[in-house]
């Protein structure tokens, strides 16, 4: 098992102004699985998202990462997991306007240590079908292109996890699609654990399990 999470609680504010954005959340993600959680904006997706990826803290609950109480974890350790463990791609694709694609993904290898990844940019670019794109900036890139790009950067890093916030959010339903595909293609070639974030039924209906988040509960 990947993910354990049990009892998460996260809020926010105080007394009248206190919002409940996970409220006593359990989840249980296997290696390898695809996982869409869907939901209205405000019932707590992307604060779900932001604690699976080490990006914020629960203030009640437990999460262990691989076996790991990521409870106990100092920020350098936090650090580690986000820059080497989990991938994230996010709906406006965080990419650098004056790099270029190849630069871009080679980012994320300013922070890494220890070992080389097992594929180059360059690679990993071609895997996503730019190799003839990658020393064009993100202004010359259409939206697909731009999220194929964030994918890359994320799996640079070999990660275990790839979180996905509203990917396809800026798309248009044929590039969509396309990421969709590819999502999918690299889950089973790489055998990596999606986590995907999506108020899309028709996107969420492509993963291997669906869970609906209202205020911050599961609904049943």
């Amino acid at each position: 098992m990947l993910v354990e999470m049990k009892g998460i609680v996260r809020e926010f504010g105080v007394g009248d102004a206190k919002v409940v954005a996970c409220d006593h959340l359990d989840l249980t993600v296997e290696t390898g699985e695809f996982i869409a959680i869907v939901g209205d904006s405000g019932s707590g997706k992307s604060t779900l998202l932001q604690i699976l990826g080490c990006l914020d803290s629960p203030d009640r609950g437990s999460y262990l990462f691989a076996g790991r109480n990521v409870d106990g974890f100092s920020d350098r350790e936090l650090a580690r997991i986000r820059n080497e463990e989990i991938g994230f791609v996010f709906q406006s694709f965080h990419l650098l306007g004056d790099r270029n694609a190849l630069e871009n993904v080679r980012l994320s290898l300013d922070y890494r240590r220890g070992d080389p990844p097992p594929d180059s940019a360059e690679d990993l670019l071609d895997r996503v079908g730019l190799s003839k794109r990658i020393h064009h900036l993100p202004s010359q890139l259409s939206g697909g292109e731009r999220q194929r790009v964030a994918i890359a950067r994320a799996l640079i890093k070999s990660p275990r996890l790839l979180l996905c916030d509203e990917p396809t959010g800026n798309l248009d339903s044929t590039s969509s699609e396309s990421l969709l595909d590819l999502l999918e293609e690299l889950r089973t070639e790489r055998r990596i654990t999606v986590v995907l974030v999506s108020h899309d039924s028709a996107v969420a209906d492509r993963s291997d399990r669906i869970l609906t988040l209202v205020d911050g509960r599961w609904a049943s």
